[in-house]
């Protein structure tokens, strides 16, 4: 469902047949500058997810709460149909995990950078309502966010995918925390839109789809930018740093 999200989002964020009459002005976003990042904006507990790093090969691990919440929330996501994409602030449509969604703010970037030996391709970093959650998926998100929801939240959803371009075997936990211009800054241990299982080594030529839904319990109307703090990238085989934490300003305010 992701990946599918994701390629669509490559070719062209399309709108939603259950739009309403808001008329949004098209927010032009200038390159990104990726910048080290401030030790104090690297969150220890966003150094890496707070589970053990568990291989993948095809079957059910022995999950722990976090990991299982992860699961049935991915299960959702399977079993639901595909929403159009919301793609203009106003926008209406339904949430992959049940309930009902509005987009307030919108950031199409669509933009590439280069961390040494990784290319980081950023699509667009939204800000969402949804609405009349139902109970076990307020349950699973309340786990993953580490603070109970209610029915109704606002949350910050960013999507962006990862390309080793080297035949170097590369170790990348992603984004560590992201920091709003008003209100605490967010882990991404919180991330309830997680895969069920680790996926952060980059061995040769490959390419990772990484998906962000992290609650924001502030005002979405003084939400003007946020600095995503991405964790090091390392040489997977020796544990040596090759590029140190690195930010990212994104911006949600026209820019002239």
């Amino acid at each position: 469902m992701f990946i599918v999200h994701l390629l669509l989002a490559l070719a062209l964020l399309g709108g939603s047949d259950s739009s309403n009459d808001a008329i949004s002005t098209q927010l032009q976003v200038n390159p990104l500058q990726p910048h080290p990042a401030y030790s104090e904006l690297v969150l220890e507990s966003g150094l890496k997810p707070f589970r053990s790093e568990l291989t993948y090969k095809g079957y059910d691990p022995d999950y722990n709460q976090f990991e299982q919440a992860a699961k049935i929330l991915q299960d959702k996501l399977l079993e639901s149909s595909l929403p159009p994409l919301l793609s203009k602030s106003g926008d209406t449509g339904t949430f992959d995990y049940g309930g009902q969604l509005k987009l307030l703010k919108t950031v199409p970037l669509k933009q590439s950078i280069e961390f040494g030996p990784l290319t980081i391709h950023m699509m667009d970093v939204q800000l969402l309502e949804a609405s009349d959650i139902p109970d076990d998926t307020r349950k699973n998100i309340s786990i993953l966010n580490q603070e109970d929801i209610g029915p109704d939240m606002t949350y910050i959803k960013i999507i962006y995918s990862v390309e080793n371009t080297t035949d170097q075997n590369i170790g990348f936990y992603g984004l560590n925390s992201i920091h709003p211009n008003t209100g605490k800054p967010i882990s991404a241990d919180q991330n309830f839109m997680r895969k069920p299982y680790v996926y952060h080594q980059y061995d040769g030529v490959v390419m990772d789809n990484m998906g962000y839904g992290l609650v924001y319990t502030d005002d979405p109307d003084k939400l003007e930018s946020i600095e995503l703090v991405f964790n090091r990238i390392y040489d997977y085989d020796t544990g040596e740093t090759i590029v140190e934490p690195t930010s990212l300003n994104i911006p949600f305010t026209i820019q002239k």
